[in-house]
């Protein structure tokens, strides 16, 4: 394998950044809308318009929620529904059953915008200037030191780059002061009234970023303003500040600050760094320096600085006017900061002062603030989300603007975030990495009437990791009725002259929910319940589903995933030679039936010459003869008009070809002959302020996607926008008004359906409404997709399991509740549900289990459908009796003396407890059960699971084991000890216990990995690999090798080698370093087996070896000589040639080979590069899987294995062989493309995958990779530019596009 395409399949959902601001709109155009009496259209992001027809609440115009997820770009709007109002003026509970909250019933995220960019988003702000007119501009930081400011373009509905700032190259070369890595890349920060930004780059260098006046812009007078329909804040220049020149060593954070006529700066920075362990000498290091920044005269002096803070303050917040300061947020202590005055709050014990300084006042309860997030509610109320995942609230208690004393309290608990913003007054979102993102709504003060209704919701802490809602997913506050949580708190604020003497409420209600599924740490492909034993060839793909570890600590879930929908079969009969199918209600009078849950009436299914009718009640009975529909004749389609009181029905005549000429698009000139569109469909699903998806379904089965939107352009500009690459038209020729103001902006959507499609065929588009809760469409044919619309995203989700789907129509009935009937090619008519079980809001259809755990490593026993999987839980235990624990290891002895004459003893400590949980899927409703557990000792911690499949040398019979490796965790004095454990599982179903311990034996070294290889076991104990055969009661080692550190993976490949060849022949470099293979697996006599072991070290790279039989040796063939720090590797197969695969620290991939007889191989001992790339995430598992048969893949080629991996972020992705034409076809695009396409923030997507080194010494390694997230660029460009690409690189664009699909298919893993 010389070549490889890397593919992400799940991109990114754990949530790095987020903030908020007017981005879609100005603040002035949202309170308009916001005050007006009657419904109507309003503009774009803002609250739903039955929030201006009730009574003025302080519920105000709703800013936009902009969301980074590594690379991927999200900008909400927030949608509030407000409760319905009675005669007598009181609030009632709306029909979406939610709890009502200061007059809202619900709200929910809308997707405005979306975008991958070729790089990670390190750091986001959001630049407003409080104008009521200006919308606020996103600015973003990428490595090492790039910053770009979005704003929104009315023209394109979407963002656009308004201005880009570089401090990278050689004239820049300079900041880094001969630095080549940095811990992480710039932050950056806004200015509260948008005169200016700030990032920090390099460490030490302040990069300002001055605000262009109102009025000015970059926009030149002869080019057309009209894009630029609402000004947005712009930046003019920017320049630099070095901070090493200010004295300055080491900063921590820095914040601008509220109240003064220059923008002020105010920084905390360290003096003179410490650490934990030289508190005693040097304690309260840290200082903040306030700088008024002129940026006309480029001056920044110093105006008050605090120093004598303590050394573990990491974060300054900014205190809302009237108050104005700064807080500095310690681990152990707060401090407050302004020019006049300044006060502090202990958190706990551990805090210290100065000496002489006054006393200080302390916190009521124990907390320790490091790396907690924080935003503020109001202008004296700050919240904060903990690391342990508890929400806190602190008081300013203030009188005019003197600073009294600081308040702290607890709150509930909430998921563990990695970030958090206020949106507007009434919501706040957290953002998380660890479990599911959370928009929460929050109240003051909420009446009795309004609290008697919250206090029947089910109390609950503010969790995102529980079961969703089965119904309708167009009313969020359904979806979100079993998250709900709502208490009240208390805050004393009897100092203030501005509070009540008695206690303010605040309550919360969790509103909407993003699904998270990173961090993936570890993942496993097992059946799914629901998995059809006789499936073959790419339908039996359908029967398998991911299992990964998600999440940590209380947010800890098993998700599970699948990539295609396998539907719930209700029944099935034989039904050849159907045309299509649909069904209709039939109402003979008005209200007899509430329209959202009628039954349908009849099934109208078209055969080849005649149409036959069944009656949908509690049986499908025929009907036929007795109903007036027109019979005799083919259908070619039906449905319901007039509020459902009339049914329409179109035959099938020879006229009827003319119908199809209406739907011909003239496209471009070049591709009228080959490109026509055969199907069109424009559909408007439910929601105030959702807009119309256009569909077009091409003769080479593309679906193109357009979404509609309203651009109100001035008459002299509107001829000069032309149409534009991503779909943008205008109908100025309309005589309405509103087609005039009618534009359409293209959506990528991946469908990899690529077939000849006749332009007289039946229609393949089907649109729903309710389909198990949810609306969109499907998409029938040789490869159906559902397009379900959630949120006004398109979530695409193929059905695999039943091939090429005929027809496809909705079923609402007694025995059906919101299902669906489809036909298949074979004659099969199916009446189905969707698995309910599973959430389709997100890439691919998820369902999460949680564990209140952190979960580790999972694996996958076939024989008994089980999920053994390591799981921690957190545990509070009495110091003395973690000591007494302890008590046999000499460190403990030191301890005593110091400790146990304090009250120390009654002190507790957080333990984490491992154990091995044995789950098992249900059959029926998809519930997860714990079968069995194993617990760990105290302090051990287990580190590896994995089923084994062992030779007994007694019986000589194979065995199937549980494995499990495990750690003693003592600190760092006591030498490092584990256990490895073999468990068999019982057959018997009727036994007590599922699992029987067989060998247990404690090892030198931590036992990190194991794995079964040709019947002996491989166990990977702390810096030494041994081999041990299994005599059925104790484990002998035949075989080992010394590793340099610590192994982190390990992972084996047997293959068959033709006895033709030289025995132990060893592969030949005429070949890349090849191997023959043969394609059967089992014991064929005349062949000899080859067993090779691939570990990964923890700083060492990574180690080729090869075992051998006949002298039970386990010798090296070759290794990296370089220093990588492995997270995973695998063996890549392709065909006859064998590579290796390892992740890295620094986000990178590498494939190496092994050589011997090439020079560059030094005799063999080292392994060659064959291609690496960064990915930008941290790849934790590869799984190698199989590649399915395609038509563009050669019969030799039918031994080819694509490696799946999941990464942190909570994205997956594919690395695929491909063979060398196709290779220099894609990578010839792919350096077209990186110059034909404008990519979003001015990004350089061959910059951003190129090998990165943080800073060690790299020798560049082949270009042997192509970039699926670049070459997805090439079908969202307009028709006339993929031909002109395709022709400029010598190919087409079919050639192209079946390149595409044919590596989709194969990778079609789920």
């Amino acid at each position: 394998m010389s070549y490889a395409a890397y593919k992400m399949m799940h991109w990114p959902t754990g949530v790095d950044h987020c903030a908020a601001g007017f981005v879609t709109h100005s603040p002035s155009d949202a309170a308009a809308f916001f005050t007006a009496a009657t419904v109507g259209p309003g503009p774009e992001g803002d609250i739903d318009s039955a929030a201006a027809a009730s009574r003025p609440r302080r519920l105000g115009p709703s800013p936009n929620l902009v969301v980074a997820a590594a690379n991927v770009l999200e900008v909400y709007a927030v949608r509030a529904e407000t409760a319905a109002e009675d005669g007598g003026g009181g609030t009632q509970p709306s029909s979406s059953s939610g709890a009502v909250l200061d007059g809202i019933s619900g709200a929910r995220l809308e997707l405005v915008c979306y975008y991958r960019l070729h790089g990670n988003i390190e750091s986001m702000t959001v630049l407003s200037d409080g104008a009521e007119n200006r919308r606020a501009t996103i600015a973003l930081a990428f490595k090492d030191a790039k910053i770009t400011c979005l704003e929104f373009d009315d023209a394109i509905h979407g963002l656009r780059t308004s201005s880009m700032h570089c401090f990278e190259g050689p004239e820049w070369q300079h900041l880094k002061r001969g630095r080549e890595s940095f811990a992480w890349g710039p932050v950056i920060k806004a200015d509260p009234l948008g005169r200016c930004g700030a990032a920090l780059a390099y460490g030490l260098q302040m990069i300002i970023l001055k605000a262009a006046q109102v009025g000015h812009s970059l926009v030149g007078e002869d080019e057309p303003t009209c894009a630029l329909s609402s000004t947005a804040v712009r930046i003019e220049s920017s320049y630099l500040i070095d901070l090493r020149a200010l004295d300055m060593n080491h900063v921590k954070d820095f914040a601008f600050v509220h109240g003064y006529i220059e923008p002020v700066l105010v920084i905390l920075h360290e003096q003179e760094p410490t650490w934990a362990g030289r508190i005693l000498s040097k304690h309260h290091t840290c200082m903040i320096s306030a700088f008024s920044i002129s940026m006309t005269l480029k001056q920044h002096p110093v105006i008050w600085s605090a120093a004598n803070l303590p050394h573990d303050a990491y974060q300054l917040l900014a205190v809302p006017p009237p108050i104005s300061g700064v807080l500095v947020i310690c681990a152990n202590s707060i401090h407050y900061h302004s020019q006049s005055t300044s006060c502090s709050l202990d958190l706990n014990n551990f805090s210290s002062h100065p000496d002489g300084s006054p006393e200080i006042s302390k916190s009521n309860f124990q907390v320790e603030l490091d790396a907690a997030k924080a935003t503020w509610l109001s202008n004296d109320i700050v919240m904060f989300s903990s690391k342990a995942g508890e929400m806190l609230l602190l008081t300013v208690v203030y009188d005019g603007r003197v600073v009294q004393r600081l308040d702290l309290m607890k709150s509930k608990a909430s998921v563990l975030s990695s970030a958090v913003t206020s949106i507007g007054n009434s919501f706040f979102f957290l953002g998380s990495r660890l479990g599911d993102s959370l928009l929460v709504q929050f109240s003051y003060g909420a009446s009795k009437s309004v609290l008697q209704d919250l206090t029947n919701e089910r109390s609950a802490d503010i969790e995102g990791d529980l079961p969703f809602s089965k119904r309708l997913k167009r009313i969020p506050s359904d979806v979100l009725q079993d998250v709900t949580s709502v208490e009240e708190l208390s805050f004393q604020n009897i100092i203030a002259p501005n509070s009540l003497e008695s206690a303010q409420k605040i309550s919360y209600i969790v509103r909407d929910a993003l699904i998270n599924v990173g961090p993936l740490k570890d993942f496993s492909y097992g059946l799914r319940a629901n998995a059809d034993p006789n499936a073959m060839g790419n339908a039996k793909q359908s029967n398998y589903e991911l299992v990964c570890c998600s999440g940590h600590g209380k947010n800890g879930s098993l998700s599970v995933l699948q990539q295609s929908i396998r539907p719930d079969l209700i029944t099935e009969v034989e039904l050849p030679s159907c045309r299509g199918i649909w069904t209709v209600y039939y109402k003979s009078y008005r209200g007899q039936m509430a329209e959202d849950n009628e039954y349908h009436a009849y099934l109208i299914i078209s055969l080849e010459n005649r149409t036959m009718v069944l009656e949908t009640g509690d049986d499908l009975g025929e009907v036929t003869e007795t109903v007036d529909y027109f019979v005799q004749a083919s259908t070619i389609a039906a449905g319901n008009l007039f509020g459902r009181r009339r049914v329409i029905q179109l035959i099938y005549e020879d006229s009827t070809k003319e119908r199809y000429d209406c739907t011909k698009a003239s496209l471009k000139k070049e591709a009228g002959d080959s490109i026509r569109i055969v199907e069109l469909a424009m559909h408007r699903w439910s929601g105030q302020f959702s807009r119309p998806f256009l569909f077009g379904l091409l003769n080479d089965g593309t679906l193109l996607c357009y979404h509609a939107f309203s651009y109100e352009a001035s008459e002299s500009n509107v001829k000069r926008v032309p149409l534009s690459p991503q779909g943008s038209a205008d109908h100025h020729n309309a005589s309405d008004s509103r087609l005039r103001n009618l534009r359409f902006h293209r959506v990528s959507i991946d469908i990899t359906s690529r077939e000849d499609i006749p332009t007289l065929g039946r229609p393949r588009i089907t649109t729903f409404n309710n389909v198990g809760g949810y609306e969109g469409l499907f998409l029938s044919g040789t490869r159906p997709a559902w397009v379900m619309v959630c949120r006004q995203r398109l979530r695409v989700h193929p059905q695999l399991c039943d091939g090429p789907i005929e027809a496809f129509t909705v079923l609402h009935n007694v025995n059906c509740s919101h299902g669906f009937i489809y036909v298949t090619s074979q004659g099969f008519l199916k009446i189905c549900q969707l698995p309910s079980a599973y959430n389709y809001d997100n890439y691919w259809p998820v369902q999460k289990v949680p564990l209140h755990g952190t979960p580790h490593q999972v694996t996958y026993y076939a024989e008994q459908s089980l999920y053994p999987l390591i799981v921690s839980v957190p545990v509070v235990r009495p110091l003395n009796q973690v000591l007494s624990s302890m008590a046999d290891q000499e460190s403990v002895h030191h301890m005593d003396n110091d400790v146990t004459s304090t009250d120390a003893l009654h002190k507790t400590y957080t333990v984490d407890e491992f154990e091995v949980r044995i789950l098992e899927l249900e059959k029926p409703g998809g519930h997860w059960e714990t079968k069995s557990t194993i617990p760990m000792q105290l302090f051990e911690n287990a580190l590896t699971v994995r089923i084994v499949t062992l030779h007994n040398t007694t019986t000589k019979e194979n065995e199937t084991l549980l494995a499990i490796g495990t750690a003693y965790v003592l600190g760092e004095d006591v030498a490092a000890r584990g256990r490895v454990l073999l468990f068999s599982f019982t057959k018997s179903e009727n036994s007590q216990n599922l699992v029987t311990e067989v060998y247990s034996k404690e090892s030198k070294g931590a036992v990190s990995a194991v794995a079964s290889l040709q019947g002996h076991l491989l166990i990977a104990s702390g810096p030494k690999i041994t081999l041990n055969k299994w005599t059925g009661a104790e484990l002998t080692a035949v075989a080992f090798y010394d590793a340099p550190l610590h192994v982190v993976s390990l992972n084996i490949a047997s293959f068959f080698l033709e006895m033709a060849s030289e025995a132990g022949a060893l592969p030949d470099p005429s070949m890349g370093g090849t191997i023959p293979v043969a394609s059967s697996m089992g014991n064929v006599q005349g062949k000899e087996v080859k067993n090779f072991v691939l570990f990964g070290d923890i700083h060492k790279s990574i180690y080729f070896l090869s075992w051998k039989e006949q002298g039970s040796q386990l010798s090296l063939l070759a290794k990296d000589f370089g220093s990588l720090d492995c997270f995973a590797t695998e063996f890549l197969i392709d065909g006859s040639t064998l590579s290796l695969v390892a992740s890295d620290s620094d986000k990178n991939v590498q494939i190496f080979y092994y050589a011997p007889k090439m020079v560059e191989s030094w005799k063999g001992q080292k392994l060659l590069s064959r291609a690496e790339f960064h990915v930008g995430a941290h790849i934790t598992k590869f799984l190698r899987l199989q590649m399915l048969p395609t038509q563009g893949l050669s019969s030799e080629k039918t031994n080819r294995f694509a490696l799946l991996f999941g990464n942190l972020d909570g994205g997956i992705g594919c690395i695929a062989p491909i063979d060398e034409l196709t290779f220099r076809r894609l990578q010839s695009l792919q350096r077209k493309l990186v110059d034909a396409v404008p990519h979003v923030c001015g990004l350089n997507p061959r910059s951003f995958r190129q090998f990165h080194s943080n800073g060690k010494g790299h020798r560049p390694g082949p270009d042997n990779i192509i970039d699926f997230e670049l070459l997805a660029h090439y079908e969202m460009l307009s028709l006339d530019e993929q031909l002109d690409v395709a022709q400029q690189i010598g190919t087409t664009r079919s050639q192209i596009l079946f390149n595409f699909s044919d590596i989709s298919l194969g990778t079609s893993f789920l």
